[in-house]
């Protein structure tokens, strides 16, 4: 088994766990483990055997301390064994150098090893012509070993003859150690390859050049048979297979261990066991099938089986409405299906199955789910519009046949798309325009003969349009079966057939009669058909491809070097920067970025190169300043807290838990507290409650104060709190990133340059110079230390206020030794400048903890064990535990905090307390001087212990002006949809190819009959749809992008909330204009559809805009109102698919019985009934005789004839925009509402 990085992120004791289980079935089933980690207490170190050093190093675990001290290095007791190694193999290894050691590089490390008997006994036990288990026990002496002598061949195949050291007798029972590859018994006959007596370095005995080898061997049976204490064994065996196990083997060497039918019998039971446990998802989509079948249904109640040409043609529509819903409320899968890929891709490559197994595992598991939907929409729909149930039902179970297939068919086509799309924003792009493509081609919203023979192959391959003609085919076949000769004055188009029944009629004039009609089983086949290609290509893409599993779409920055981006005058400064940053440590925090002391005044100049532009937030600036101006003064804060409790209130159990209980302490200007200990977070809600951010689930009390009085509304403007996420806006360099921050959170008496030179010198101070013009979210494919550089702006963002305390959750969690240090070393300048740094970490080591002054202890049960000095090496603590009564003794080579830990039972593997450590602490002299100083700061501003948690004002004044805040929060909103290339590029060029694709669908259809009339008229209806749709469902995601980021913004209280969707609604406003206008231009250029004039033109194009932004404020407003973008999702597809089918298109408004409210709060209709009426009125009521208005054959005009159809009029178009107007307004409004007021989009709640 093989691990990458198993453990990032967990907790210490849960990774002791994880790692003791995995030794325990490797020891069970005689295997092997290996894994990559990066950072791992000494606990869980001393579980592996070997380790391995990415410097070449392969050493016996036990071994590896010991041999780097052959080397020179030599391990201090405080420092944990990995930190040791990792320090080394970095070239950090110097502070470990014994003295007159020789320091090595890397290069002479692996020369070392090279040499070492661990390599050679390595490269003996590789070389072996046959296969050998090697495994370690631990015995006691007096295991009965003994010489033999073996015989060996050379590669010239002469023979030798050695001597080994073999088992002869088991005097006693051996113990197998803890380790991974310890899984084998002694047995007799087994050959000892190496020996370590009484925990000594292991001695290879068939490595190194001994002279007397049977003599060496003796004395090692010798040293052996005296020895007192604990020895390890490193002993071999021919791995002799039976023929039991040769199926064993031969079912290994196989590529998969299943064969096929077996793996996908496996794979279908657990995309059930999903689709079990996402139930809510399946309920909501058999929701979703059920609202919108009984929706339809009552829509075009009873409408079925009446003679009438309104109503045949609303009976058509039904069936273009029908498919269109089955097949568009499967799309709310596709971003489930892209979630699932990074899983089938690492399964793949491990060859848990086939591919083939996977896609027809969800062809399966897919089948009852569409089946139900079918059904679900089927029945609400059928029975309700009155269609036909001639033939006994026959035809009704036809219907349902043929939506399954539809609803199958949709369900593989984005299972298809989410396999050859890279990201979600490219796989929603083509999502949209196939959908297009099939509704386009459908033959409803354009009649065959006006489709242009370029087109028309791709109406014949359409399914959806073959699914059409299968509804109506079956429908006026069987339902319309008069004689088209009792029907010549009500139905026209029976004048031209008059002895035809009146449905076969229809699908004449309907141009849905074609030379397949009556067979049937063609639409069933072209659907299925259909469907096996879409999932035979999935296959394909599935089997071949693999995208990198990137969680946004941001572009890549090429990797350059940095270039200071402030520069002194270089006649008056001949020392760089960076010359200054040695002595940082000694003089100051800023000390070290100051300039020589100079009797007059110096130049500035803060400037970017014209590729490095950050806009509006680095101007370029040539002030004189003053040196001691370039440094902006931290306010000392000193906090102290008396009997701090925080009482926690189950959600589901209203059980009461105590997270810290009686916490007394105190946390100086320019020092360091460590919060240690507790279970459940009770350190990070201390944390938490310190800071000001007091959780809402749970009842704080205690006294707290801030410089000897109550903390003010605005205390939170003196804390930096860096929070365990890295949450930050993917589209932000990091410069602009602390920028942001700085301009919002910085007094407003900071000037701008003083401001520009704080940003760059916190940058240089943590070592991102480097990454400065990066994007953040490129950092991921940038640097081999994201995670690092991560932490690093995170505390960066909070730096950049200048606060005089800083909080921070988990600084080092997940880093490894040097990322540790180089985090560590960065906090431990800022007391330097006055500035107080209290950071919780969970498990510490010697070395970490070190670099505080002070520490809290909590105990298991949230109480106080300790408050006091660290000292070296944690010398402080481990003198007040050893002094406690009753406590083991600390052995020299012990690790302090280790000891520490373990005996308050916050060690790994956690066990219970020895003592009450709280009691003894309130006993101890430490409390005493704690006490003292606390009472000294409280004594002159005394205040009630508060029983809720109000402690802290709820007023705020916010450090930027409202004007500043809007402003930034916009021009930050604006560069994420600047630089969301996928995002942006995908809606403009979604436009253009859609504009494409309808402009020549409709190319310059003319006025020659009701047909081109009907198909110019459907042209607007499907460009609302389309554009309607997309606008409100690509919203969605995009606005949950930088939600976290956004609550970590607003815990840190740097704007206004209302300011975050203000500046989605603005931002969006160019975008739309652009996307639009290339849709009107190129679509209605070619399609000659209110191009007459620029009048008119601009008026289509500007009525078209607001509807786009009405649609996007809508998707906003329904993703600020659902507690999840999956149900909003949802909502959307829903209240879409309704406004489409009630927008007085498909179903007449005289026909409308239920829903005439949905038709006057419907965007749909407002801008359909606009942008027709823009399109085709004309005053006819001015034509005598000759009339430039187009006319029919029959002598009507155009405009008369869809008027009096649509019920338009030119004199209510002013009202619809206003209307339309009102709504993008109210939708806007209510998104600012929902984001405000409801609950699950306030930042506590996450």
């Amino acid at each position: 088994m093989v691990y990458d990085q198993p453990l990032t992120g967990s907790d210490p004791a849960m990774t002791y766990d994880l790692v003791n289980t995995i030794g325990t079935v490797c020891r069970i089933q005689q295997s092997s483990a290996v894994m990559a980690l990066n950072h791992l207490s000494q606990q869980v170190f001393d579980l592996f055997d070997r380790i391995i050093l990415l410097g070449e190093g392969h050493v016996p675990r036990q071994d590896a301390v010991t041999y780097m001290a052959q080397l020179g290095y030599m391990k201090p007791s405080h420092v944990e064994s990995w930190e040791f190694l990792q320090d080394i193999a970095a070239e950090n290894g110097m502070q470990y150098l014994l003295t007159r050691s020789n320091p090595r590089g890397l290069e002479e490390l692996v020369e070392c090893y090279h040499s070492s008997d661990h390599y050679l006994d390595i490269i003996r036990v590789i070389g072996k012509s046959k296969e050998f288990t090697t495994y370690w026990v631990a015995s006691e002496p007096g295991i009965g070993l003994s010489l033999k002598e073996s015989t060996t061949f050379d590669s010239s195949n002469f023979e030798h003859q050695e001597m080994e050291v073999v088992v002869a007798k088991l005097l006693n029972k051996s113990v197998s150690t803890s380790g991974i590859e310890s899984s084998g018994n002694i047995q007799v006959g087994d050959v000892v390859t190496g020996i370590s007596i009484n925990e000594e370095p292991m001695q290879y005995l068939a490595t190194g050049p001994i002279h007397d080898h049977k003599q060496h061997l003796n004395q090692v049976l010798s040293s052996l048979s005296h020895a007192q204490g604990h020895n390890r064994l490193q002993l071999e065996r021919p791995d002799n297979k039976s023929n039991e196990d040769e199926p064993q083997w031969e079912q290994i060497k196989m590529p998969y261990v299943q064969p096929w039918w077996k793996s996908t019998r496996t794979l279908i039971q657990r995309q059930l066991r999903i689709l079990k446990q996402l139930h809510m998802l399946s309920a909501l989509r058999a929701v979703q099938a059920c609202i919108l079948g009984i929706f339809a249904g009552t829509l075009f109640y009873k409408l079925g089986g009446k003679y009438n040409l309104q109503h045949m043609n609303s009976v058509r529509a039904l069936g273009f409405v029908t498919t269109m819903s089955i097949l568009l409320i499967n799309m709310p899968q596709l971003p489930l299906y892209m979630l699932q890929r990074p899983i089938f891709y690492k399964h793949r490559d491990q060859r848990f199955f086939r591919t083939s197994s996977y896609v027809v595992a969800h062809c399966v598991t897919n089948l009852p789910q569409a089946f139900i939907e079918a059904f679900l929409y089927s029945v609400s729909v059928y029975f309700l519009a009155g269609l036909t149930l001639e033939k006994n039902g026959v035809v009704f179970l036809d219907y349902l046949v043929l939506m399954f297939l539809v609803a199958y068919f949709g369900s593989s086509i984005f299972f298809f798309l989410s396999a050859v799309a890279s990201i979600p924003e490219v796989a929603n792009a083509l999502a949209g325009l196939i959908v297009s493509i099939f509704l386009l081609f459908s033959g409803f919203v354009i009649y065959p003969s006006d489709i242009p023979q370029y087109w028309r192959w791709l109406m014949q391959i359409n399914p959806i349009r073959w699914a059409n003609i299968s509804f109506c085919d079956e429908q006026f076949s069987y339902g319309y079966k008069d004689s088209c000769s009792n029907y010549l004055n009500q139905l026209t188009f029976c004048k031209e057939n008059p002895e035809m029944a009146s449905g076969k009629a229809y699908l004449i004039y309907a141009e849905l009669f074609t030379s397949l009609s009556g067979k049937s089983y063609v639409p069933y086949m072209i659907l299925i058909g259909w469907t096996l290609l879409a999932l035979l290509m999935a296959l394909m893409f599935l089997n071949k491809i693999k995208f990198s599993q990137v969680s946004q779409s941001v572009p890549q920055i090429n990797e350059r070097k940095f270039s200071k981006n402030y520069l002194y005058d270089v006649e008056v400064y001949s020392s760089s920067l960076d010359g200054y940053m040695e002595n940082s440590i000694d003089s100051g925090r800023y000390k070290s970025l100051e300039p020589p002391k100079l009797e007059s005044s110096s130049t500035v100049v803060i400037s970017e190169s014209e590729n490095d532009s950050v806009g509006s937030w680095t101007e370029e600036f040539r002030v004189e300043v003053e040196p001691e101006h370039l440094t902006i003064p931290v306010t000392p804060i000193t906090l102290t807290f008396l009997d701090l409790s925080f009482v926690r209130c189950g959600k589901v159990t209203q059980e009461e838990a105590i997270d810290f209980e009686n916490v007394s302490g105190y946390a100086k200007s320019g020092t360091m507290l460590a919060l240690v200990g507790g279970a459940n977070g009770s350190a990070t809600t201390l944390l938490k409650c310190l800071s000001g951010r007091i959780p809402s689930d749970g009842s704080f009390t205690g006294d707290f104060q801030v410089n000897s009085t109550k903390p003010s509304a605005d205390f939170s403007r003196s804390v930096g709190y860096a929070e365990r996420l890295d949450a930050h806006q993917p589209y932000l360099t990091i410069r602009e990133s602390l920028q942001f921050s700085a301009s919002l959170r910085l007094r407003n008496g900071i000037s701008k340059t003083r401001r520009h030179i704080h940003i760059e010198l916190v940058l240089d101070q943590l070592g991102l110079q480097y990454y400065a013009n990066h994007l953040v979210g490129s950092l991921r494919d940038g640097t081999g230390k994201t995670f690092e550089v991560a932490k690093k702006l995170t505390i960066a963002v909070e730096l950049a206020a200048n606060p005089s305390i800083l909080f921070l959750e988990e600084p080092i969690s997940g880093l490894d030794s040097s990322g540790t240090s180089a985090i560590l070393s960065i906090l431990s300048q800022l007391p330097v400048s006055g500035q107080s740094v209290i950071a919780t970490i969970s498990h510490p080591n010697t070395r970490a903890l070190s670099y505080f002054h002070q520490v809290i202890i909590l105990t298991q049960e949230g109480r106080q064990a300790y408050f006091g000095p660290v000292g070296l090496n944690c010398h402080e603590i481990l003198g007040y535990f050893t002094a406690i009564p009753r406590m083991p003794p600390y052995i020299q080579t012990q690790n302090p905090i280790s000891f520490v830990m373990g005996v308050t039972g916050l060690g790994i593997p956690r066990r219970l307390a020895l003592t009450d450590f709280a009691k003894e602490f309130q006993n101890s002299h430490l409390y005493e001087v704690a006490m003292k100083v606390v009472n000294t700061a409280m004594k002159n501003n005394k205040f009630e212990k508060d029983k809720d948690n109000s402690m802290i004002s709820v007023s705020y004044n916010y450090p930027a002006s409202f004007a500043r805040q809007i402003g930034l929060v916009l021009l930050r909103t604006q560069r994420f949809l600047w630089r969301n290339v996928n995002y942006t590029y995908s809606r403009f060029t979604g436009c253009v190819m859609i504009g494409l694709l309808m402009g020549s669908l409709y190319f310059k259809i003319e006025y020659e009959d009701t047909y081109g009339v009907t198909s110019r008229s459907l042209y607007i209806y499907m460009q609302t749809i389309l554009i309607g749709v997309i606008s409100a469902n690509n919203v969605i995601p995009q606005i949950g992008t930088d939600r976290l980021a956004y609550f970590r913004e607003m815990r840190s209280k740097m704007y206004l909330p209302i300011f975050y969707p203000v500046s989605w609604v603005v931002s969006e406003i160019p975008y739309f204009l652009i996307a639009t206008l290339a849709f009107v231009g190129i679509g209605n250029g070619m399609a000659g559809i209110a191009t007459d004039t620029a009048t008119n033109f601009l008026a289509y194009w500007s009525v078209l805009f607001l509807f786009t932004l009405c649609m996007t404020y809508f998707g906003m407003m329904v993703t600020f109102l659902a507690p999840s973008p999956v149900l909003a999702a949802f909502l959307v597809s829903i209240i879409t698919s309704m406004w489409v089918s009630a927008s007085g298109v498909v179903v007449l408004f005289s026909d409308i019985r239920f829903y005439k409210w949905m038709y006057w709060t419907n965007p749909f209709q407002y801008a359909m009934s606009t942008l027709t009426t823009i399109s085709f009125y004309c005053d006819t009521s001015l034509c005598q005789g000759q009339c430039s208005c187009p006319w029919l054959p029959d002598g009507s005009y155009v405009w008369d004839r869809i008027a009096s159809i649509r019920s338009l009029s030119q004199e209510r178009s002013c009202a619809d925009v206003v209307t339309l107007a009102g709504m993008c307004t109210t939708f806007a409004m209510l998104a600012f509402l929902f984001f405000i007021v409801l609950k699950h989009n306030s930042p506590h709640a996450h």
